[in-house]
């Protein structure tokens, strides 16, 4: 996965579909921790969009793009529940 590239992504769970994008960039900690910063920018059945931000360890770019969108649509399944 590439820093600062966005990506698309649509998927249906549990009768609702989400649609939006994802782009992981650097995050610029105080302590020099080696995250990388996951934004998510989603709607729920057409619905306004809302943009929310993650800390990931920079180790999760260097998993395969199926494993890292399972691992995103579980966190958009997430947020939008809360």
């Amino acid at each position: 996965m590439i820093i600062n590239l966005s990506k698309q992504f649509h998927f249906s769970r549990n009768d609702n579909e989400y649609e939006g994008m994802y782009i992981f960039k650097n995050n610029k900690s105080e302590n020099f921790n080696k995250d990388v910063c996951l934004e998510l920018e989603f709607s729920v059945n057409g619905n306004e969009p809302k943009v929310y931000q993650i800390n990931k360890p920079t180790a999760i770019l260097f998993q395969s793009n199926e494993d890292i969108e399972e691992m995103i649509a579980k966190e958009v399944v997430a947020f939008s529940a809360s």
